[in-house]
């Protein structure tokens, strides 16, 4: 039944949307996945066997460089000025001049002839003894940098092979790579000398570039992932990061895909590595660059696929338009017959020659038929209640008319009389403090009233309860020359009061109750305070939430305080007695509708900014209630604000 109920919620427009979707969106973009995920596969397979071939031949380019290199050194190993540079122990300046003009002319001229690669030579002695020639370098060098490099490079030759490629470095501004030829003493067979090669790094980057198409780099890192060559200056002579050392592996040829490109769309690292120099050549080609044409001509499948969905949902669209339409309407109609709306009258669409038109007049017939039974029933109803009403006025009559209030009064004026014949001055007080409340409770509770009206009767409430509680200190400062002019609705003042009594000092016995009048501007703000035990700050704050709202008694009904019960007993609205407020306790149910009433009552009488608030309150310290009345201030010889109202304790 559960699935049944699911299937027709489903209206015609979705469905339709659904058969579109499935039968036609979902095959063409799968396919289209499919169509574009083995493309992408095809070209980069390509690619990578392409690049992998290239990477191959600039390998072996970068072994012939460096193997004609080593081949053109040969000459300085046997050569008898070199021998006897690095076999003498000493030279005297002339001797080291002519050494080294002869090893310059006969040498170093021969090995850079013709060639522009060659910054400059060195030859290094284990005697401590250097000839040096960078006539093809560039800018301004620091020659005793260089000589303290080259001591270095010599303090290191027993770690190095016959022919060794020391890495990257710097002669003066221009990058450079140092290779090193080991030159052996021709009588004691040892290695006393050192030959060092500073080459530029342009016939490097010519063979490299040479590889490099758009944006696809190679660069060059030797085995211990120091940068050789790569098209960004700034790199060369930089290690690599571990994680790509680590891929590039020790002696292997193979590619990886690096997702954490600085393109952040991601690239191939094709790469190769050369035993004869132990370096390794890598090609980063950007996923871009292989599958930029295949992406466009996606983009173009999916903008046709687009187009041709779209003037497919328009064409069903519009077919299932007319059908959709018209049932939407009928279903707002049948939604106001459903809330009691009768009076509909025929649209347009009752014209349509078609089922649809012919659905809308039989229901239109069906809402006329409706409306005519609706109101015979509804004229009968009322004839009905009339006749109950009456009846139930006369019987109230009669009921009121057995119940004279001048007997009461008469009553309580009796035995006031036998209380002052008996010098009984106590029960004469509470007895005239009982007739004062009765014929003011008998008053119309909408009235509106003065001040003045209501703290005379809050005074003969206070006598009674005072003959109660012998404890209760009772503090009234309203200031008597204001009251007159302050507008009130009778029985506002009272719940709020008992409110004190029924909730601050539930539990416990009154110990204090305050009524302390300001008046202000235009208005007049009356304060009732207690002593008891008070409110948490959230439950004030609900509260002052509510009185600014104007609504909410079903908030406070249904939100009490952990602990405390609602009030029984019926639903005053202001005018009654324990029910009036959720005061000094906070406690919840009818207390916290009656002062919501008292303070509706308020406002429905005299509008904004007038009502109740709940100025402070805290557990164990007593709770505030601020009610706002309207003053008027139109007497020229009455200050605002005054300072010295006169205060009546009881």
């Amino acid at each position: 039944m559960a699935k049944t109920d699911a299937v027709r919620t489903i209206t015609i427009s979705q469905r339709l949307i659904i058969i579109i979707g499935f039968f036609i969106c979902f095959p063409v973009m799968v396919i289209g996945w499919y169509w574009y995920r083995s493309s992408t596969e095809t070209i980069e397979a390509a690619a990578i066997a392409t690049y992998s071939r290239i990477v191959g031949q600039t390998n072996a380019y970068l072994d012939l460089y460096i193997s004609n290199l080593e081949n053109s050194t040969f000459p300085f190993v046997n050569h008898p000025q070199i021998q006897q540079f690095i076999s003498r122990p000493s030279f005297t300046p002339y001797q080291y001049f002519h050494i080294a003009e002869t090893m310059e002319r006969e040498l170093f001229s021969q090995t850079v002839y013709g060639r522009t690669d060659i910054v400059g030579l060195s030859v290094v002695a284990s005697n401590n003894w250097q000839i040096t020639d960078f006539t093809q370098a560039k800018g301004w060098i620091d020659m005793s940098v260089i000589r303290e490099r080259n001591k270095m490079f010599l303090s290191k030759m027993d770690q190095w092979d016959n022919f060794q490629i020391l890495g990257p470095g710097r002669v003066g501004a221009t990058p450079v790579l140092t290779v090193a030829r080991k030159l052996h003493n021709a009588t004691t067979y040892r290695y006393e000398g050192l030959l060092l090669i500073d080459l530029n790094l342009e016939q490097i980057a010519h063979i490299s570039k040479n590889a490099s198409l758009n944006d696809i780099n190679v660069w060059i890192a030797d085995s211990d992932g120091q940068m050789i060559y790569h098209p960004d200056e700034s790199r060369i002579g930089k290690p690599l990061p571990e994680a790509t050392l680590a891929r590039l592996g020790s002696e292997g040829s193979g590619y990886y895909r690096n997702e954490s490109a600085g393109s952040g769309k991601g690239e191939i690292v094709i790469h190769g590595y050369s035993p004869l120099t132990g370096w390794h050549v890598a090609a980063d080609i950007p996923l871009e660059t292989m599958t930029g044409p295949l992406i466009r001509m996606r983009n173009i499948a999916l903008a046709v696929g687009s187009a041709m969905l779209f003037v497919a949902l328009a064409i069903v669209g519009g077919y299932s338009l007319t059908i959709t339409r018209a049932l939407t309407f009928l279903q707002k109609l049948m939604a106001k017959v459903e809330n009691g709306d009768f009076h509909i009258r025929p649209k347009k669409i009752v014209e349509r020659s078609d089922e649809i038109g012919s659905v809308f007049r039989s229901f239109f017939r069906m809402t006329g038929e409706l409306d005519r039974l609706v109101r015979e029933v509804h004229s009968s109803k009322v004839k009905e209640q009339e006749l109950i009403i009456k009846q139930k006025e006369s019987s109230l009559q009669a009921m009121q008319s057995h119940i004279n209030p001048h007997f009461l009064y008469n009553s309580l004026e009796i035995i006031n009389s036998h209380a002052i014949v008996e010098n009984n001055w106590a029960i004469s007080k509470m007895t005239t403090a009982l007739a004062h409340m009765f014929r003011y409770n008998a008053g119309n509770a909408k009235h509106t009233v003065t001040l003045a009206d209501e703290i005379a009767h809050i005074r003969s409430y206070f006598d009674i309860q005072c003959a109660r509680f012998r404890q209760l200190h009772v503090e009234i400062a309203v200031g008597e020359e204001w009251l007159p002019r302050v507008s009130a609705v009778r029985l506002t003042l009272q719940p709020v009061v008992e409110n004190a009594f029924v909730h601050g000092y539930r539990n416990r016995k009154p110990s204090y109750i305050g009524i302390i009048g300001e008046p202000g501007a235009d208005a007049f703000t009356l304060r009732i305070v207690d002593k008891g035990a008070g409110m948490p700050s959230d439950t004030m704050n609900r509260y002052n939430r509510l009185f600014a709202s104007g609504d909410g008694t079903d908030d406070i009904a249904g939100d009490k305080p952990e602990g405390q019960t609602a009030q029984t007993g019926p639903l005053t609205d202001g005018a009654g007695s324990a029910s009036g407020g959720g005061g000094a306790s906070g406690g919840g149910g009818h207390g916290g509708i009656g002062l919501v009433n008292v303070h509706r009552r308020i406002r429905l009488n005299f509008g904004e900014p007038f009502g109740l608030r709940i100025a402070e309150s805290s557990p164990g310290s007593g709770t505030t209630i601020e009610i706002v009345l309207p003053l008027q201030t139109d007497n020229p010889d009455m200050k605002a604000g005054e300072s010295d109202v006169p205060r009546h304790d009881r």
